[in-house]
């Protein structure tokens, strides 16, 4: 079991240095600087926002990729 997880920690690691940063950090950074943007996230809940839309979208994803592994083996037509 450590040969496994050398093995995936070592992919990990080299998938990480092949994929570029982020190309939204400075403008993250910029936002951080704005005064107000807790009192407009009190009213309005960003990161919620933002979790729930993403979840979606990985629910939709992985129900998108079942249909196709199905059509493939032709389950389903």
């Amino acid at each position: 079991m450590d040969i496994l997880s050398s093995l995936w920690g070592g992919f990990g690691s080299l998938i990480s240095k092949i994929l570029p940063l982020s190309p939204f950090s400075k403008y993250i950074n910029q936002l951080s600087g704005l005064p107000y943007l807790g009192y407009l996230n009190w009213f309005i809940p960003i990161g919620t926002i933002l979790t729930i839309f993403a979840t979606y979208l990985g629910a939709v994803a992985i129900y998108y990729l079942y249909t196709i592994i199905l059509r493939w083996v032709r389950a389903i037509e």
